[in-house]
């Protein structure tokens, strides 16, 4: 039995095939990545607020690296999504999705210490 539920929005059978099936490895992964939600919010929240533009798509460039780690791909859609029209200066159009983003990084920063209980 796994970690996290099909409604969850994390793809845990994609990570475990990446990590051989480890769960030990993966869990480690999961602790090191609910660790530093709370950080990146902080970090995505304060660039927007002062519209670092480069920072905050460094920022939500690197969402796709490390949510993709956790297998968060709801995360890692909107922060693909959110860095593509960053590149092309759509700011306002990227704007749409830092709440939505914001939103999932503090469900994942909940959920993920609670299953891995």
């Amino acid at each position: 039995m796994g970690l996290f539920n099909d409604d969850d929005g994390i793809d845990e059978a994609s990570c475990l095939s990446i990590y051989d099936g480890s769960y030990d490895f993966y869990r480690a992964v999961l602790e090191t990545f609910s660790q530093e939600i709370g950080k990146d919010i902080s970090e995505i929240e304060r660039s927007f607020d002062e519209r670092d533009e480069e920072t905050y798509r460094i920022l939500i460039h690197g969402l796709k690296g490390s949510g993709g780690s956790a297998g968060a791909t709801h995360l890692v859609e909107m922060a693909t999504q959110s860095n593509e029209l960053l590149k092309k200066g759509k700011w306002d159009e990227a704007a749409a999705y830092h709440g939505p983003i914001l939103e999932e990084l503090r469900r994942l920063r909940t959920l993920i210490p609670e299953r891995l209980k």
